[in-house]
């Protein structure tokens, strides 16, 4: 079959090829060894093509039809949902047109610290009126003390105390936020930041080249550590019975986390966390799944504005069933 994207012909890689079952509404992959019918079982085939983005237009010429099979059901299938059709040898092209408006592709992004923890809003027309505030009151109380009227002074420093009030919200310049005024993070969001950036890191294990990881990577880790983890993920996600196979991060658990911050850096952070990641290969038309549990300190803190990961002290890592039932986290006594 002849497959065009926004008009061009590239280069297929052949992606996946395992055992699938077909529904109604869905097929997918069987990633739990089973056993089935010989003439019922059936085989899917991933074929992949990189883009640079989401296309406007693909295009599958199928030419696989015989005197017996002359209807083929086919489905385009988006975020929109799936959009089911055949395809004939008299109507045998199948197209799909990007009417996606407002969906983004899932990928590697950076963390951006919010300004509200490195920067303080300085209230500039509530400055300039205390700025002459100052002065004028000195200069009132000593006309006081020397008999003079100063009925116009106290009126204009009324206008000057309402002005700084009044004028607070507005004309406001960010600038630097002194480290000892930095504010603490609350729990909850250092939990998700902590969530977002494991993320980061087992997504850029999806692209193919070394360089590309690498780049992606240097997104949410920082410096020395970025060769470190690269070499970890790669030992442990490998899959000895696929032929040593790179398993694909598809679901990520935390499963407990602790945070704590760090006196002399007040912006930084430190993880304690258990988490498991699972992966999964092809391998001859069937699925190797694997499934590890790690325990680990990880500190976290901006570096020129985005949030890194600058620290990682591995405590455990584990290979646990992945179709087993996970134990609840021990509740930490208070």
């Amino acid at each position: 079959s002849k497959v065009l994207i926004d008009g061009k012909k590239l280069r297929p890689i052949l992606d996946r090829v395992s055992f699938v079952k077909y529904t109604m509404t869905r097929t997918y992959f069987i990633d739990k060894p089973e056993r089935m019918l010989l003439n019922t079982a059936m085989i899917g085939v991933i074929v992949t093509y990189i883009t640079k983005g989401i296309p406007q237009e693909v295009t599958v010429d199928w030419d696989l039809f015989s005197d017996k099979i002359r209807k083929v059901p086919a489905t385009a299938v988006d975020p929109a949902g799936p959009f089911p059709s055949y395809v004939t040898p008299d109507d045998h092209v199948l197209t799909w047109t990007n009417f996606l408006k407002t969906y983004k592709i899932p990928t590697v992004a950076e963390i951006s610290v919010d300004d509200s923890l490195t920067k303080i809003g300085v209230p500039l027309g509530s400055s300039l009126c205390l700025i002459i505030l100052i002065p004028l009151l000195w200069h009132t109380g000593k006309r006081r003390k020397h008999g003079g009227k100063i009925r116009l002074q106290i009126g204009f420093a009324v206008l000057l105390v309402a002005g700084c009030v009044l004028l607070y919200p507005f004309f406001r310049v960010p600038v630097a936020r002194p480290a000892v005024l930095a504010p603490k993070i609350a729990d909850d969001k250092a939990k998700a930041l902590l969530g977002n950036l494991l993320k980061n890191i087992y997504r850029a294990f999806d692209f193919r080249e070394e360089d590309d990881v690498y780049d992606r990577l240097a997104t949410s880790v920082h410096g020395d550590l970025l060769p470190d983890i690269y070499l970890q993920n790669r030992k442990s996600m490998v899959v000895t019975q696929a032929g040593g196979a790179q398993g694909k991060v598809k679901d990520i658990d935390i499963l407990d986390v602790s945070v704590r911050h760090l006196d002399d850096r007040p912006l930084a952070l430190v993880f304690h966390s258990k988490w498991t990641a699972m992966g999964s290969v092809g391998h001859w038309g069937h699925i190797h799944t694997r499934k590890n549990q790690y325990d680990a300190n990880i500190t976290v803190e901006p570096v020129e504005g985005v949030w890194k990961i600058t620290g990682l002290e591995l405590l455990e890592e584990k290979r646990i069933d992945p179709y087993g039932k996970q134990k609840p986290p021990k509740t930490r006594e208070q």
